[in-house]
């Protein structure tokens, strides 16, 4: 007599609904006898998850992980003793890891034996039972039931990587509709793409190629407790797209991410790059869903959704929502289109300035100040002893010290807290960026910043014409300056004279800012123009803004200078970025708190 048991289920919150008819059998056959004289049934379904892509604005279905059950879908079943949890020694019926099919395309399937020596009964003797099953099925899960878990491969189709997970307890013979929900054990990761490149690029957008590094690709997942371990082998993985390119699904191995892990997108070699964090936590059976607005180089996060893998509840985080930006913070809006360097024929420029260029950059915060002694001291405070006199992090002057007593950095005098901290080398001026989450700024981030829409020499002065330049640039600069100084040739505080009109303090003068490119020298003494070709990294970091000891030219917004990442002096400081791709990781609170000023 044959026997079969079909099986339903609903993933995503859905119910596993089984149907049980009882049926006699012959004492010849192997099966342990069930109750009854009709085989067990169960009838499937998967909830309605909408995966229209935003991104496309045409309701364009893109279904790419599991959202709908295939005839070649197969589950794995273990039926075990009653409220013991899942070993060797609760095996009912020999029910280890039997293999039942897909019958149906859709929501709706109904799940059989793959063949007759998968077909499940229940056994006279035991009046309750429980159920462990798995999606997709293995026939290599190892006698202690570990699943191994392997997502390299899914640029093709996502759901033959995905896990799915569902126990049931306490339910007997007698009853008819046994519910069993399936729980998601990885991480979904949805990226919604806007492009913002040229008409022709736009048009052709389809063809991009996106690729996630820096990810775990192999894990092992316990049957018995739902516990991931073993993570390795990191690799590249190849992700799949829609049709039109402009939505990215992904399935991750729940962990937290390192400090290379990067999204490429390539649009016929052209490369463009959202750095992840370090220390992303991505957990099992969520979805993190982003919007990107991608540029040629640049990348910007319009905002961020964490929710449950399949329900509608979700925590949208709107970055320009005034609630999520410290006060310290000036957000400068990416784009394609800011020049960089000085038209020809200026007569204050250098050589090094050519060939003025259009540049393109993300959106960013910046900070509306120098960083100061008593930010810089707290950053000390918060990293050991050791690690800061290896890493060579602590200032070289007498403004902050060491106090063996109490076993702090301080500044010597109060009084000086709020004035820029300074003999901080780029590695220095790196790590205390690195510490909140920022960065140093690119060359074009920090003029384009700086200038604040102006494409004089200042970002106070009139392109045109230098009328009432004498007037304005003492409440803007402070330099070595013989007609009208303002700070006696001296360090003034952070929040001394007028900001520009992006609201940012000294960006003309007071201490030269540390950026974070890397750039070869020239003979006379600066980095070599924009169009120097080079292979590999430079020995030197540029340096922008001048200072108090330095001319009024040498603190002109398209100015540069460089000098090697170790060296240090009573006039170089910096301050720090955050590209709004790392926005999402951010401790706003933190950032705030450490960039405050009296």
């Amino acid at each position: 007599m044959k026997r079969t048991m079909t099986l339903s289920m609903r993933v995503l919150g859905g119910w596993l609904i089984v149907a049980i008819l009882l049926i006699g059998c012959n004492a010849n056959e192997d099966h342990n006898p069930v109750f009854g004289n009709q085989a067990v049934k169960f009838n499937s379904w998967l909830s309605e998850v909408s995966s229209v892509s935003r991104a496309s604005g045409a309701g364009e279905v893109a279904a790419l992980t599991k959202e709908e059950w295939r005839t070649e879908d197969y589950i794995g079943v273990y039926m075990i003793e009653n409220g013991k949890p899942l070993s060797g020694e609760v095996i009912l019926g020999e029910v280890v890891n039997n293999k039942y099919q897909s019958t149906k395309e859709g929501k709706n399937s109904v799940f059989v034996a793959e063949s007759e020596k998968d077909e499940i009964y229940y056994p006279y003797n035991s009046p309750t039972i429980s159920f462990v099953a798995y999606y997709p099925y293995k026939s290599t899960v190892t006698a202690n039931f570990l699943y191994s878990i392997d997502i390299s491969d899914q640029g093709e189709d996502p759901s033959k990587v995905d896990l799915l997970y569902a126990t049931l307890e306490d339910k007997s013979p007698q009853n008819l509709e046994i519910p069993l929900t399936f729980h998601h054990q990885l991480a979904k990761l949805v990226l919604n793409l806007q492009p913002n490149l040229s008409e022709e690029m736009n048009a052709y957008f389809k063809g991009i190629k996106v690729k996630a590094n820096g990810f775990y690709t192999k894990a092992s997942f316990s049957l018995v407790n739902k516990l991931i371990s073993n993570r390795e082998e990191i690799k590249t993985i190849p992700a799949k797209t829609t049709s039109d390119g402009k939505r990215v699904e992904m399935i991750l191995i729940p962990q937290t991410t390192g400090a290379d892990t990067y999204i490429e997108f390539d649009l016929f070699g052209n490369i463009a790059r959202w750095n992840i964090p370090a220390n992303k936590a991505f957990d099992e059976g969520k979805k993190y869903e982003y919007t990107l607005y991608l540029g040629k180089q640049w990348i910007e996060v319009g905002g961020e959704e964490i929710s449950s893998w399949g329900d509608e509840i979700s925590v949208p985080v709107n970055w320009d929502d005034p609630e999520y930006i410290p006060i310290n913070l000036v957000k400068i809006i990416g784009g394609e289109n800011y020049w960089i360097g000085s038209p020809e024929g200026t007569e204050e420029a250098t050589v090094n300035e050519y060939p003025r260029h259009k540049a393109p950059i993300g959106t960013f915060w910046i900070s509306s100040y120098e960083i100061t002694n008593k930010q810089y001291v707290d950053f000390l405070n918060d990293k050991p002893k050791d690690e800061i006199e290896k890493e060579k992090l602590q200032p070289h002057n007498t403004i902050i010290n060491y106090n063996y007593e109490n076993r702090k950095w301080r500044v010597v005098n109060s009084s000086n807290n709020n004035y820029p901290v300074t003999n901080v080398t780029w590695h220095g001026a790196k790590a205390f960026a690195e510490w909140l989450g920022g960065d140093l700024p690119s060359e074009a981030e920090w003029e384009t910043a700086c200038r604040a829409g102006n494409y004089g020499l200042f970002s106070f002065s009139n392109e045109n014409s230098n009328e009432d330049f004498d007037k304005l640039y003492p409440r803007y600069v402070n330099c070595r300056d013989e007609v009208s100084s303002n700070g006696d040739d001296e360090v003034l505080r952070v929040n001394a004279l007028s900001p520009n009109k992006n609201g940012l303090y000294n960006m003309h003068g007071n201490v030269y800012e540390w950026c974070r490119d890397a750039v070869k020298r020239s003979a006379m003494g600066g980095p070599v123009p924009y169009d120097y070709k080079y292979s590999g990294k430079g020995d030197y970091h540029v340096l922008r803004g001048g200072s108090y000891q330095t001319s009024l030219i040498d603190c002109r917004s398209a100015s540069r200078t460089c000098l090697l990442p170790e060296y240090m002096d009573d006039d170089i400081g910096f301050r720090v970025v955050f590209p709004i791709s790392n926005a999402y990781n951010l401790d706003f609170e933190r950032i705030e708190r450490v960039l405050s000023i009296n």
